[in-house]
């Protein structure tokens, strides 16, 4: 049984830590937040749950080494240059990392030196990183990638995605901006930071898994419209109001056009995915009702528990490693 501290214990760190409670294979023995009304309650608490017996604590550094974790899930911030040293810290204490954190699923091109930073370390102390997700981490990255293994050539690739974010957790519809006027979310756009990341570390690590090697990179983003009203328990959308976003990313070798992603997360938009591939044979998977992304992101994460405990030491991908696969519940 693998010993699990969760990092980091917002809704999607929250609902890891169930999951792993769950687990007939996985134990939680430490949780860790910076949160005030968390800190120092038992997870079970935390969680609306029977106590556990874990104590939600703050020192992360101090926890890891008295807990002795063989994997932490890491679940707090979305960028690469704020997780550093919180990887670090777990590094430091042999603890392999599977991190929901977005740009470190492809984190390579985005940062060369921090890639090689955590590569070094991670190796030194025998344990891998990985990060991974639904988006990116198997959708529009790895899911077209697995299905190209039945085909004898590709010619192209298509992938698109569409979301209700009106189904989904109240941080992730503020991320989309439902609700904004269009002034108000080129402003958010303007200061960085805003939308879905992670398209374009799907189209690399895409590009890499079809091995199109010298591929070049483009990407799209804007807001995406509401026609009708929508209220949520989070957000209320007028017409004309801000729905969601609209993206996209292509992928080109020798100028020609090899792959489109095509990304709508919105209130009130159709969930579904499809992976449309141009090959021998020419394939096309149609997801109706799309993959829920706050479950399927928790899926993978712990999911991924045994694969990365087992995986090379050393900055990893999920090109890297077995397919994760589901695993009973006690």
């Amino acid at each position: 049984m693998l010993r699990v501290v969760q990092f980091g214990l917002g809704p999607i760190g929250q609902a890891c830590a169930r999951l792993v409670l769950q687990r007939s294979d996985l134990q939680l023995v430490g949780a860790l937040d910076l949160h005030p009304d968390r800190v120092g309650r038992d997870i079970g608490d935390v969680l609306g749950q029977d106590a556990s017996g874990v104590t939600v604590r703050d020192d992360a550094s101090e926890a890891l080494a008295e807990l002795k974790p063989d994997v932490v899930l890491h679940t707090t911030i979305s960028f690469l240059p704020a997780i550093e040293e919180q990887l670090m810290t777990c590094i430091e204490a042999g603890a392999h990392v599977v991190s929901s954190s977005e740009e470190l699923f492809w984190p390579f091109a985005r940062d060369e030196a921090f890639s090689r930073r955590i590569d070094e370390a991670a190796r030194a102390r025998g344990v891998a990183v990985v990060g991974t997700g639904v988006n990116p981490g198997f959708v529009m990255d790895l899911l077209p990638v697995v299905l190209s293994g039945v085909c004898a050539s590709v010619d192209r690739v298509d992938v698109s995605r569409s979301v209700d974010a009106g189904r989904r957790r109240g941080p992730l519809q503020k991320k989309v901006g439902a609700g904004l006027t269009e002034s108000e979310f080129r402003a958010k756009e303007e200061a960085g930071g805003f939308g879905h990341i992670g398209m374009i570390e799907s189209a690399r690590a895409l590009a890499a898994g079809m091995g199109w090697n010298d591929a070049e990179f483009s990407e799209t983003f804007g807001p995406h419209m509401a026609m009708t009203a929508h209220t949520t328990e989070h957000a209320t959308v007028e017409p004309g109001q801000v729905a969601g976003i609209h993206q996209t990313a292509e992928v080109r070798t020798g100028g020609v056009l090899r792959a489109t992603l095509t990304l709508t997360m919105a209130v009130g938009a159709k969930d579904e995915d499809r992976v449309s591939i141009a090959g021998d044979p020419p394939m096309e998977v149609v997801v109706e009702g799309g993959t829920f992304g706050d479950t399927a992101t928790v899926a993978a994460v712990v999911n991924s528990v045994p694969r990365v405990a087992a995986s090379r030491p050393g900055l990893r991908t999920m090109l890297d490693l077995p397919a994760a696969a589901v695993s009973p519940l006690a």
